[in-house]
């Protein structure tokens, strides 16, 4: 009898532990698809001395995180290279050249979202990989995340320096003076999927 009780107790014990241990709340992580027609992936540079901008207009992204708890977000955007768009169809595809992107074999730019770190109101530092041309790196940003019913929408920017990742360093440099640093731009909005 005593030796029941005390396995009684002992296991009511462990029950209490394990609910005050627990979240007052479980949260549900969301699945969200980005919508590329209703987005935005820009950047920026020196090109011969002139500040000069392009676009990619082919990119997809899934994500999984709740609005209310945004701990353990993530996010994987792939880029395809060859959409890159420098307003001139020379310029257009150089870019897409083995000196640069070399879409033939690398065409996809990854980023993966490890997490996010709240800075202030809607304001978060955003700590990912970005993968360009085989080569990965750390890199953080700051972006502003909104949520509107079943929409969420990230903006911000990055800086890039683009010997990182081996863009430009060629013997085409000699010929074309691009700037040390890309200024990447986006705004992307997502659906919630059930």
């Amino acid at each position: 009898m005593t030796w029941q009780i005390s396995l009684r107790q002992t296991f009511l014990g462990l029950v209490a532990m394990i609910a005050i241990a627990a979240p007052a709340s479980t949260t549900l992580a969301y699945e969200w698809v980005v919508q590329p027609a209703n987005s935005r992936i820009g950047f920026e540079y020196q090109g011969d001395g002139t500040p000069k901008s392009g676009v990619f207009s082919r990119f997809k992204g899934t994500g999984q995180f709740d609005p209310d708890s945004l701990s353990g977000a993530e996010l994987l955007l792939t880029i395809d290279t060859s959409s890159i768009d420098l307003n001139d169809d020379l310029a257009s595809g150089f870019a897409q050249s083995a000196e640069w992107f070399d879409s033939k074999n690398h065409p996809n730019v990854i980023y993966r979202l490890i997490d996010l770190t709240p800075i202030e109101g809607t304001r978060y530092a955003a700590r990912g990989q970005l993968t360009i041309r085989g080569v990965e790196r750390p890199i953080t940003s700051e972006i502003n995340l909104a949520f509107d019913e079943d929409l969420a929408a990230a903006a911000g920017s990055l800086v890039i320096v683009r010997a990182d990742y081996l863009l430009g360093v060629g013997p085409s440099a000699i010929f074309v003076e691009i700037g040390p640093d890309v200024i990447v731009s986006f705004d992307l909005r997502a659906a919630r999927t059930e």
